[in-house]
Order: C-alpha cells, then structure tokens, then sequence
C-alpha cells in the first residue's frame, strides 16, 4: 500500500485518544457531513436540462422570484429545460425571507401541478421554498409536522423527495448544499425551520455568471452571510459534548466543531 494508509492508521489511533479524553460520558463520538453534488463553472447553467432529464424529470416545477425571472440566465434555464424536452411550470412567487405563509403557497402549487422533479433558480429564500414545496408535495402533512421541535413536530422525513436541482445565483446562501430550508413563523414572530439529510438538492449547477450583475449591496450581504457561517464554526460547542442520539440516523444537522 503506497498511499499511506499503514501511517494513517496511526495518526488516526491517535486522533481518536484524544477525541475520547474530551468526550462526556453519554455523548457523540462522531459526526456526519451531508452535501450535494455541486457542477461549477461559467455556463454551466447550459446543462440543467439534460441534467434533469438524467435524473429523470419530464414535468419541471421551476421555482424563482419575480426579479431574478428577468435576469438573462434565468432564461438560459429554461432553454434548456424546454430543449431537453422537459414541460415547465414556473412559480415566480417566492418570497425573500420566506414565511410560513410563503411556504405554504408555494407547497399548493406544487400540489396542484404535480412536478415529477424540481429546479430552483435564485437566492437562498428561492432555493428553500423550493425545498419545502418539493417536500409537503411528495410527503402531505400538517406544516408544523416537520418543523423543527420545540417550535414544530419535528417529524422525521419519510423518504425520499423528488430530483430537485438547486442553480443559486448569490455567493453565501450554501443553501443548494445543505437539507436545512428557514422561514418565519408569523404566529409567534420567530425563525426556525425545517431540517433533514432528504432535504437536500439532488445536486447543484453553479454558475459564477450568475453573480457578475449583483447589486453591490447583495454582494455584501453574501459576503457576511459566508463569514458569519465561518465565525458559527468557532463559537459552536464541540461535536463530544452533544448527548448521543439513540439513534445514529437522527443526528441533528448542525453538529457542533
């Protein structure tokens, strides 16, 4: 073996000495990193329709806002969705800084339309409806099912959602490589969300065009959305001291450093 496994063993032997001196009894000795399959480059966008079609889509909920609906590359989308023979819906209604009201007519129109995949073009608020549609559609519940306890049910995710492809067109969200969809509670004025590994884009398209017509303001509330992610890693209790799931599976999204 000469890709130094016999050597990682041994960093590996130590690594885990030390993990186990910090580690409370009763409490996690592991942690687990979800992400989405991520395609980058310029134009990339050009390849969603054969990508949807791959993962095997006909009938496209494309979900975006009404200002990015006329951007130039929300076009090139829907170009190529169409070319690859894919029937469209679009949902332009997405709200930025979604609520759960939001979400809910969003959830309805992907009821009645009955997708078979989904594409989100826009934002973080664009790409979690999205998320939120595409899941109340495939597994009907009541909307506090899934929230996040103790504001919600905290219901476990059945199983898996339809393909969804996430196209952000911001710099910070990382909202197309996580299962985390955020929202108001109008009721009790308050931020929570819906959180599991199913909840996650299929994969995501990004293209670094999307951003070069960003207002300067966006750009800057992206570049605080990136560092204020970062700062979160710091000032988060470590992955040991959190109790021990019964359960692997439910181990919670944000797992601590």
């Amino acid at each position: 073996m000469s890709c130094g496994h016999f050597l990682a063993q041994g960093l590996v032997s130590n690594h885990e000495a030390h993990a186990h001196e910090g580690r409370k009894d009763g409490c996690d000795s592991a942690f687990t990193v979800d992400a989405s399959r991520i395609t980058f480059g310029q134009s990339c966008l050009d390849e969603v329709g054969d990508r949807a079609r791959a993962l095997g889509m006909k009938r496209v909920a494309l979900f975006t806002d009404a200002r990015v609906k006329n951007i130039a590359t929300f076009g090139s989308v829907t170009r190529s969705l169409e070319k690859a023979g894919c029937d469209v819906v679009i949902y332009d209604e997405c709200q930025i800084e979604p609520d759960d009201a939001s979400f809910e007519k969003a959830i309805r129109f992907a009821a009645e339309n009955k997708p078979d995949g989904y594409v989100s073009f826009g934002g973080g608020s664009v790409i979690d409806t999205c998320k939120a549609a595409n899941l109340y559609a495939t597994h009907p519940a009541e909307f506090l099912d899934y929230v996040n306890a103790p504001i919600g049910r905290g219901r476990l995710v059945p199983g898996p959602l339809m393909p969804h492809i996430a196209c952000p067109t911001t710099s910070g969200t990382g909202s197309e490589v996580t299962g985390i969809a955020i929202f108001d509670l109008l009721a009790i004025h308050a931020k929570t969300g819906i959180a599991s590994p199913l909840l996650g884009p299929t994969e995501a398209l990004v293209d670094p065009a999307c951003t070069f017509t960003l207002p300067s303001e966006v750009v800057a509330a992206s570049g605080f959305d990136v560092l204020s992610h970062a700062l979160e890693s710091f000032t988060a209790r470590p992955f040991t001291s959190r109790i021990a799931p019964t359960r692997e599976t439910p181990r919670p999204m944000s797992q601590g450093a």
